[in-house]
C-alpha cells in the first residue's frame, strides 16, 4: 500500500480545506415531516475531502509528487495518507491535481483526495 507522507515527504502550505460530507438521505413530506437516514457502516458516514497546496516546490519535489498521483491512476488503487492535525485513512485523488509552474525551477500543485473505506 502506498503511504503519501512516506513516499512524498511534503508538507502542504497552511490554508489546507478539510471537508466531511455526510452521507444521509432526507425525506420530506407535504405535511413538514422529515426523515433523516443514514446508508451504510456508522464507521463510514462521514468521509473527508482534503483540499491542498503545495507552494513554491522545486520541480524534483513537485514531479514526485506528479510521479505519486499518475502512479495511483494507473494502478486504480487507494493510498495511505495523514491530514495535518488529523487521523490516517484511505484516500484517492478526487478530480484533477493542477501543476503551475511559477518561476524558473519552483512550482505549485494543487490537488483535492478524497477518503474512501477499503479493507
Amino acid at each position: 500500500m502506498a503511504n503519501f507522507n512516506n513516499d512524498v515527504g511534503l508538507s502542504p502550505n497552511f490554508g489546507i480545506s478539510i471537508v466531511q460530507r455526510p452521507k444521509n438521505r432526507t425525506l420530506r413530506y407535504a405535511d413538514g415531516y422529515e426523515h433523516r437516514l443514514n446508508f451504510g457502516l456508522a464507521a463510514h458516514q462521514n468521509p473527508r475531502v482534503v483540499n491542498q497546496q503545495f507552494n513554491d516546490i522545486t520541480e524534483a519535489q513537485s514531479d514526485t509528487l506528479i510521479n505519486f498521483l499518475k502512479a495511483r491512476n494507473l494502478d486504480n488503487a487507494s493510498f495511505d495518507f495523514t491530514p495535518h492535525n488529523d487521523t490516517i485513512g484511505k484516500f484517492v485523488v478526487d478530480g484533477d491535481y493542477t501543476k503551475r509552474i511559477n518561476y524558473a525551477g519552483l512550482a505549485s500543485v494543487s490537488v483535492n483526495f478524497r477518503e474512501v473505506f477499503e479493507p
